[in-house]
């Protein structure tokens, strides 16, 4: 039996590696302790709740954090001097955009070769050691540290720098779809990173700079509900949202930033009615974590026909619309799979749902009017990064770019849904990007866990 620290920094990382299950199993063999930050924003999750056995809380320190990000800044200008041109471009739109600019200049000074080096080191010993960190992890002596991450946040440079002072070997997985290819590792590297598939493996070796036997293309845990037959039946499904007997469904699966959604839903509506779209049914999905542009019509202001919002999202509809969620919405995944599994093609402003559908075999459409895109700068810059130029290229995915085809290629992209093996085709074009595997993503964390114990207390005698 080994000791694991599980280091959790975030609700959206309790959803994706605590609710899914995919850490369960490992609590059965070996000895947990789950480690979380105390009274921070970032996790609002009722830990009591979780039923994860031994949990911990850490204080972090504001100072600690100004300091890390002033370096991070910094860092991620420096490792973008080394990409494409159009996701250089892209991430100085961001760090302008998130910085200002006279914020922005500071930190594009100090990314210089000439200056990067003199400022890491002041900014390290600024910085310092974390005690109370080191306190805990002494106390706790564990054989390896798993510490699910977006690969920037409230643990990742103290751990690494932990592990590698203290010779315990540091586990990182991803979380989000751009991680490898946004991201700057600021102390040095965990001695594993795992990353979903092949693309991820090599963004992770090209972008962050980390040694190729330490990336392990592993799949993604959040989506390892996907190898399972959906908690709802597909004709269930329908049956419950009133959608009429033998309709095509198309799923309109919103964007966390600024458009006009209840808008597209009127065009489809009407388009349907008119009979520009036959034989169609439009289930709306609004994103979680949705901002909603001024101006926006509500969804429930006006009467619908031919298009439902999703049930399971209601709630954190309502309360995003009113201002009073308080939350970042904890949405299930096994919801996401029944939904997906139900409809037969997906449209979407640029989400990691795109990859979700074509995973789950459905055709998709990227929405990306011009009218949209010159004014979202969001938009604008996610279509410009690594992950989606790389997903364009290589999944068959019709990418809508005039507001007005958007009813003329909602319609093409229904009849995709008719040729033959266009599922089978989705799903192998996804395999780069999600590595496929006949074993849970719970098997093949616990086996390259157990591997790395047995070599530490080899090493360690």
């Amino acid at each position: 039996m080994a000791r694991i620290a599980v280091f959790i920094d975030h609700d959206i990382m309790v959803r994706h590696f605590v609710l899914s299950g995919v850490l369960a199993p490992l609590a059965e063999r070996h000895d947990l302790v789950f480690v979380f930050p105390e009274n921070h924003k970032r996790v609002q999750s009722d830990l009591g709740s979780l039923g994860l056995g031994r949990t911990r809380t850490i204080a972090v320190s504001p100072q600690r954090m100004y300091l890390y990000r002033r370096l991070y800044h910094a860092t991620v200008l420096r490792r973008m001097r080394r990409t494409v041109k159009s996701h250089r471009e892209a991430t100085r739109r961001v760090w302008r955009e998130l910085l200002g600019r006279s914020a922005f200049w500071r930190s594009w000074l100090c990314s210089w070769s000439l200056t990067y080096p003199l400022y890491k080191a002041r900014m390290l010993a600024k910085i310092g050691d974390n005690v109370a960190l080191s306190a805990l992890l002494e106390e706790e002596r564990p054989d390896v540290i798993l510490h699910p991450t977006v690969l920037e946040g409230l643990f990742v440079s103290d751990l690494v720098r932990w592990g590698e002072r203290k010779g315990v070997p540091t586990v990182f997985i991803m979380n989000s779809w751009d991680n490898p290819a946004t991201k700057a590792m600021l102390v040095g590297h965990p001695t594993r990173l795992l990353v979903w598939g092949e693309q991820t493996r090599q963004h992770a070796i090209r972008h962050l700079g980390i040694p190729a036997d330490r990336v392990v293309c592993l799949g993604a845990a959040q989506f390892d509900v996907y190898r399972d037959r959906p908690p709802e039946s597909p004709e269930a499904y329908r049956r419950r949202l009133g959608i009429p007997p033998g309709r095509h469904v198309l799923l309109y699966a919103g964007s966390s930033k600024g458009l006009d959604e209840t808008n597209h839903l009127l065009r489809l509506e009407q388009a349907i009615e008119r009979g520009d779209l036959r034989n169609c049914f439009v289930v709306y999905r609004p994103h979680p974590w949705r901002v909603y542009p001024p101006g926006e019509a509500d969804f429930y202001a006006r009467p619908w026909r031919h298009v439902v919002l999703e049930p399971c999202m209601e709630e954190c509809y309502r309360l995003s619309r009113d201002g009073t969620r308080m939350r970042v919405d904890l949405a299930r995944v096994e919801d996401t799979h029944s939904t997906l599994s139900a409809v037969d093609a997906v449209i979407s402003p640029l989400s990691t749902i795109l990859l979700e559908a074509a995973l789950h075999g459905k055709p998709v459409a990227a929405y990306l009017p011009d009218e949209d895109m010159k004014t979202n700068q969001h938009l604008s810059t996610v279509a410009s990064m690594a992950h989606f130029v790389e997903f364009f290229e290589q999944v068959d995915c019709i990418k809508c770019e005039r507001p007005d085809r958007f009813v003329a290629d909602c319609r093409r992209l229904l009849e995709k849904t008719e040729e033959p093996d266009v599922g089978e085709k989705l799903m192998k074009q996804c395999e780069y990007f999600v590595e496929p595997s006949d074993r849970s993503y719970a098997s093949r964390l616990h086996g390259l866990l157990d591997s790395l114990v047995r070599a530490g207390s080899y090493a360690r005698g």
